[in-house]
């Protein structure tokens, strides 16, 4: 028994362009969009004061590091 394997075509076999293309889509929307309604909410309740105990800022970090690992 060998570990031989016959060769491939090339082309990936793990996304397809309709998969690539909905993901770039993803992308602008989280980019162009989301992140920076999400980084004015940020900057508005961090004007706000305490952020220890500022709801509004502590769920916008914790959003953006989502986007962001996106």
């Amino acid at each position: 028994m060998s570990r031989f394997r016959p060769p491939q075509k090339p082309g990936s076999q793990y996304i397809t362009a309709e998969g690539a293309r909905r993901l770039r889509e993803e992308l602008d929307e989280l980019w162009r969009v989301e992140r920076p309604r999400v980084t004015q909410a940020v900057s508005e309740a961090a004007a706000q004061g305490d952020r220890s105990e500022n709801a509004d800022y502590i769920y916008g970090k914790r959003r953006l590091r989502e986007i962001d690992s996106r």
